[in-house]
């Protein structure tokens, strides 16, 4: 069969097994072809590095499936974390990986490097594994004296969990990112969303941009909350700019708050805006109240969070709480 016929009808096939996921599938599998067709380089190893937004477990699922249906089962191995207590810790895994392969198989899926990355600072293997990232030849982290894994030409596949399993610290984050980029188109969310974490390791030449794809359902529901929340923070700020009859502009902090409030009530958009009208009425109407009179018609008013509600009148010249 033709390799490209062969790879279309595995992406057609990943596609039907997991239909909420397709534009991931399509990012992954367009960075696998050059791998697929024997044409990356054989100077060093290749990563494809899973930005963790859906969870671990459902990643190693896809991935197993796409390894079948590659006919790549017999030239793979899967280094994953085990959560049995009794289980080998990812680093004698790994150890014990070098020492039974002095050159790398085809393809290693392993969703051990996140752990390194925390702990570079703390361990020699981490400190190595740095070395291997940015080197991209040679695998040596074995407490034995055997020689490196030559790693050149083969691909790695890493689950990073940048979110760990709390549902609201993935929405936060994401609100805490479409606050400062005002995005809210989700194919370029997808290209552009980089966890803080991971920033500096791409400066440090630890991770590169072009080998990183964002993992998540095409709707990932966390998301779209993020991105509504963006809508009612507009609609809450025309509505304080009417009552007061000053331009209003809330502060992250505050719809942080208001996130916080509501996030497990799971409303729909419609009750979510409900919910914001009367979370942030009560609060607009103590504005007369919590600030002073000034003689100066502010720029516009600044509502924060920080303990309390803070109200703060900005003019050019000055900042009036």
């Amino acid at each position: 069969m033709n390799d490209m016929i062969q790879f279309s009808m595995a992406r057609k096939a990943l596609k039907k097994l997991h239909p909420s996921w397709l534009l991931f599938i399509d990012e992954v599998m367009d960075l696998l072809q050059p791998f697929w067709l024997g044409i990356q380089s054989r100077e060093e190893v290749h990563f494809i590095h899973l930005i963790g937004y859906g969870k671990r477990q459902k990643a190693r699922e896809i991935l197993t499936d796409l390894l079948e249906l590659l006919d790549w089962q017999s030239e793979s191995i899967i280094l994953w974390e085990n959560w049995d207590n009794n289980a080998p810790s990812s680093k004698a895994q790994v150890q014990a990986f070098q020492e039974s392969y002095l050159v790398f198989p085809k393809v290693v899926l392993t969703d051990f490097f996140h752990d390194f990355f925390l702990e570079s600072n703390l361990c020699r293997e981490g400190q190595r594994v740095q070395k291997f990232l940015r080197e991209r030849k040679k695998l040596d982290i074995s407490q034995l004296e055997i020689s490196p894994s030559d790693a050149r030409g083969s691909l790695i596949i890493s689950f990073l969990d940048c979110f760990g399993d709390c549902d609201f610290v993935r929405t936060r984050l994401m609100f805490q990112f479409l606050w400062s980029q005002q995005e809210s188109h989700l194919d370029r969310i997808r290209k552009s969303y980089v966890p803080v974490e991971l920033q500096g390791l791409m400066e440090q030449d630890y991770l590169r941009k072009e080998e990183l794809v964002f993992f998540s359902k095409d709707e990932p529901i966390h998301i779209l909350l993020a991105i509504e929340l963006q809508r009612v923070t507009q609609a809450l700020e025309e509505m304080g700019s009417k009552m007061l009859g000053t331009q209003v502009k809330l502060t992250l902090n505050a719809m942080d708050y208001f996130l916080a409030y509501i996030f497990y009530k799971r409303l729909s958009n419609v009750q979510l805006q409900r919910a914001a009208i009367d979370f942030f009425l009560p609060v607009f109407r103590q504005h007369p109240r919590t600030t002073q009179k000034v003689p100066i018609q502010p720029n516009f008013i600044q509502l924060d969070f920080r303990g309390g509600w803070k109200f703060t009148a900005i003019t050019h010249q000055s900042i009036i709480q």
